[in-house]
């Protein structure tokens, strides 16, 4: 709705730009009138005036849908987190479980036994980065 008032308001505005530079030649002509160069750029001035406030209903019916359209791709862009703790980026998935871990709840979680771990595909780190924990070394490729 307000794109159309803008839009509105645009050719409107131009409408009335369009005679006030109509009344330009009469100003200047032969015998030239003052009051008639005077009225031409008050409507010309209106005309301006116009087509600025359309310009600026639809600039800001843009912003409103750009402001919302970015609410959701915050949500989406969101960095991964540890499920465990949920406070730093994971380094290792227990298959097993199905468990994105950090480095500190890894040494909680660790059982060589029954877990089988792989490199998390969540985590947004360089590739080939060395993690440290509890005096092991893991070298995620």
């Amino acid at each position: 709705m307000a794109t159309k008032t803008g839009t509105w308001l645009i050719g409107i505005g131009v409408c009335f730009a369009f005679l006030g530079f109509c009344a330009f030649p009469a100003a200047f002509g032969p015998n030239p009138d003052k009051t008639l160069l005077s009225g031409g750029l008050t409507v010309l001035s209106t005309g301006m005036t116009l087509v600025a406030g359309g310009l600026y209903i639809k600039a800001r019916t843009l912003r409103g849908a750009a402001v919302s359209g970015s609410a959701s791709q915050t949500n989406r862009g969101r960095k991964a987190s540890c499920e465990k703790c949920g406070k730093n980026e994971p380094v290792i998935q227990c298959r097993v479980h199905q468990v994105h871990l950090c480095g500190g709840c890894l040494g909680d979680h660790y059982d060589f036994r029954t877990c089988a771990y792989v490199p998390s595909t969540r985590r947004s780190t360089a590739k080939g980065a060395a993690y440290t924990h509890a005096g092991r070394s893991l070298t995620l490729s």
